[in-house]
């Protein structure tokens, strides 16, 4: 009999935001796109789902139940870089782990935990590494039972911090103390219709004839049939294809024409892509870079790299050389169209080439990157950055030279 566990973190991006942030915890956060009224809460702080604030609700509402909200904008590259991080510490436990969504992910434990005993432990210890390599503000919720149905309805029973075990005897009892919208597949639109045709319970469906179900949903109502009895033969799907490519695109704050301006977001830009990477242990072998002007049109072009790279300066001089090629400056100035957006990918992927380089700035370099990577992977992506992208924020008279003035 299987053995699969269902890990959901809680209040992901809400937590993620205090780790990161100390001065964010133990106050009701929501993670928004825009700090303005016309955007929605994308995910809420315990703190904040204590006092009534609700994942997608809009930002004017939330703020007229708690005065006290503070809304923060997602930071789409320490969720992944903490994803990362979880989903590495699954791999030691389970022999199959299937990501399910950027939070939560299946694992296998049928082979290395043997028996629910030592799925129950191994819950524990993933616990404890969870708040040793990812910060104690990431918790999450566990789930174990003899499936992925179980084991995710199991995960939702307990938040946050929880940890639910379903063993086969009990699942017809559990089914039982669920309402039809927490079994995963049964969504608002299918439990109305399945209130039309007079089922409100786990207990009801469970009654109904399997032919009756499949006449209203067609295939659909076969697996209606067996989630009832908590049935569930998918299994956990540990195969995921190896990245393609790495690259990231951002926008603007404004559509501009200053050189200074695109130079300074391209290289972080670079930094990211070589980050992830030599992270996954890769070389890219081809680059391509991406414009996108003020009135929506764009234009690319890609090169390919005598030897494969991972160092991010590298990259950042190769995408500016091209970018370069695209662009019409003169007098670090851009001519015709502003830009609006501008996007880095590396592909042709590879393993970085195992020689060292006979020349000695070279081996620095490849030594202070392996430093940095460690202590990016150790204490987040804010670990360190380069001092060209730190912003320089000029107060008037603060030398006492009045420089503000002069300029």
């Amino acid at each position: 009999m299987p053995i699969i566990m269902h890990v959901d973190m809680n209040s992901y991006f809400a937590s993620v935001a205090q780790q990161l942030d100390p001065m964010l915890r133990g106050k009701p956060i929501g993670i928004t796109g825009k700090r303005t009224e016309r955007s929605v809460v994308a995910a809420a702080s315990k703190e904040a789902k204590l006092l009534g604030v609700k994942t997608a609700m809009s930002t004017w509402e939330a703020k007229r139940i708690c005065p006290s909200i503070i809304l923060v904008p997602g930071n789409p590259e320490a969720y992944a870089e903490i994803t990362h991080r979880f989903n590495k510490i699954f791999d030691r436990y389970a022999s199959a782990v299937q990501k399910f969504s950027v939070d939560e992910s299946f694992l296998d434990v049928t082979d290395t935990a043997r028996d629910y005993l030592g799925a129950i432990m191994f819950a524990q210890m993933i616990k404890r590494d969870l708040r040793k390599e990812c910060g104690e503000y990431i918790t999450a919720s566990v789930g174990i039972g003899p499936n992925k149905l179980i084991a995710k309805a199991a995960s939702d029973m307990m938040k946050p911090d929880g940890l639910v075990v379903v063993r086969p005897e009990q699942v017809i009892p559990f089914l039982n103390s669920l309402k039809l919208k927490d079994l995963c597949g049964i969504g608002p639109r299918i439990g109305r219709r399945l209130e039309t045709m007079g089922i409100t319970t786990i207990q009801q469906l469970r009654e109904t004839p399997p032919v009756i179900l499949e006449d209203e949903f067609k295939s659909y109502g076969l697996w209606l049939a067996e989630a009832a009895w908590g049935r569930d033969a998918s299994a956990v799907n540990g195969k995921e294809e190896a990245p393609k490519s790495y690259g990231h695109s951002y926008t603007l704050p404004r559509d501009t024409h200053s050189v200074k301006m695109i130079q300074h977001y391209l290289l972080g830009l670079c930094d990211r892509v070589a980050y992830r990477m030599r992270r996954d242990g890769c070389a890219a072998q081809q680059l391509s870079v991406y414009v996108r002007y003020g009135n929506f049109s764009g234009t690319g072009t890609q090169r390919r790299m005598k030897e494969p790279i991972a160092d991010g300066l590298i990259v950042y001089k190769t995408a500016w050389a091209m970018l370069e090629g695209l662009l019409d400056i003169s007098n670090k100035e851009i001519h015709g169209l502003p830009v609006r957006l501008i996007g880095v990918s590396a592909s042709s992927l590879t393993e970085p080439g195992s020689t060292p380089s006979m020349f000695t700035k070279d081996r620095k370099m490849t030594a202070v990157l392996r430093a940095l990577d460690k202590a990016r992977t150790r204490h987040g992506h804010g670990a360190w950055t380069r001092a060209s992208l730190i912003p320089l924020d000029l107060k008037e008279r603060t030398s006492g030279f009045a420089y503000d003035h002069e300029l």
